[in-house]
């Protein structure tokens, strides 16, 4: 398997984590609507082409969210920073754990396996998420079916990057998963200063 496969993944999620977070301001104790979140993928979308015009639009929006969720970490105290990791990490367990296994189940693959693998090498920082919103009073859970439509389009074009950068058919990526799952859910991750931000958290 191509690495360049592999890291395309390891910022997809943060993506979904963007997105959620700027629909999910922690502050707000309240989930985001529908049309919220596609107000966010399309300002998300529009930033990265602007300041990225000579990359793929899916290259752009990753390099985008990534170099967000760096400069949101940089604002307020410790807890504000475990706040918008919590957030953050959230789209990313959504992305890999409920958006990939139904565009995986809508092709006849069930996902079970690469999900349980990624819940357990994440369990810490889950761990960490969900005391952070239980703080604030917020269910993550209560904002899975608002957002689920929005990200359809997300979870189809990161099969895609991903199928080209390691270099197999598109219709062979979610048996991959599977088949790698302990591997691919080590490499799929956060970037290091939101998981250090969110395990910081009481």
């Amino acid at each position: 398997m191509k690495n360049a496969g592999i890291a395309l993944l390891i910022v997809a999620g943060v993506v979904v984590g963007i997105l959620g977070y700027n629909a999910l301001k922690p502050q707000t104790l309240h989930a985001p609507t529908t049309a919220e979140v596609k107000v966010q993928l399309d300002k998300l979308k529009a930033d990265a082409q602007q300041k990225h015009p000579n990359m793929a639009t899916s290259d752009a929006m990753k390099v985008e969210a990534t170099r967000q969720a760096s400069a949101m970490l940089e604002q307020g105290n410790a807890d504000t920073r475990a706040k918008t990791a919590a957030g953050i990490f959230f789209g990313a367990y959504y992305m890999n754990t409920r958006a990939r296994p139904a565009y995986c189940q809508q092709r006849g693959v069930d996902l079970a396996t690469f999900v349980a693998a990624y819940d357990q090498v994440h369990r810490e920082e889950l761990s960490h998420a969900r005391k952070v919103f239980a703080r604030i009073g917020i269910d993550p859970e209560s904002m899975v079916p608002k957002i689920q439509s929005q990200f359809v389009s997300v979870v189809e074009q990161d099969m895609k990057d991903f199928a080209a950068g390691a270099q197999v058919p598109l219709d062979k990526t979610c048996e991959m998963f599977n088949q790698n799952a302990k591997m691919l859910a080590e490499a799929i991750t956060v970037p290091a200063d939101v998981r250090l931000a969110l395990l910081a958290a009481d």
